[in-house]
């Protein structure tokens, strides 16, 4: 599990990282944990993207095909990566979203990089590379989650605050 504010590599089960103690995003293995209906989480191109490696590596889908589903992935992520970017953030206000930027950008990194590693699959067709990228656009998705709970909490932390200044007024 890769550190969000050192880049360390720690151990798949650790929850703080072993150089700087941080807390480590969760990444969700086999039977996901039970989402408050309030929480949302960016499941549907996981899902797509795994389906997709499932059909290539069954041979449904030849590597041309899968190649093309790629591609199209590659071009979307990018679009919503620069649209996230484009947000306009006040200066005075960076601080406060700093955590949230830091670890949305490593889970769009990370899936950006899983994707580019299944281009290799298309290339070599070997089932542990197509292994190897899923495993990056699992963890780049828990990242971009974790980003969420962050920007959740945040707006909660900031509605409390607003309905605490309107109460003394």
């Amino acid at each position: 599990m890769l550190c969000v504010k050192c880049g360390f590599q720690n151990s798949g089960g650790a929850k703080y990282c072993s150089k700087c103690n941080a807390q480590l995003p969760r990444v969700l293995h086999g039977p996901q944990e039970e989402v408050e209906p309030d929480t949302p989480r960016v499941q549907d191109r996981l899902q797509q993207i795994e389906a997709a490696a499932a059909r290539a590596a069954s041979g449904e889908w030849n590597p041309e095909e899968f190649g093309r589903f790629l591609e199209e992935t590659a071009v979307i992520l990018a679009e919503k990566e620069q649209a996230i970017r484009d947000i306009p953030i006040p200066d005075e206000a960076v601080e406060d979203f700093r955590e949230e930027l830091e670890v949305g950008y490593m889970g769009i990194d990370l899936y950006t990089q899983g994707v580019q590693r299944m281009f290799d699959f298309v290339a070599e067709t070997n089932p542990l590379i197509l292994e190897e990228g899923l495993e990056l656009v699992r963890q780049g998705n828990e990242f971009v989650n974790q980003a969420m709970r962050i920007n959740r909490e945040n707006r909660r932390k900031l509605e409390e605050m607003s309905t605490d200044a309107s109460s003394l007024m």
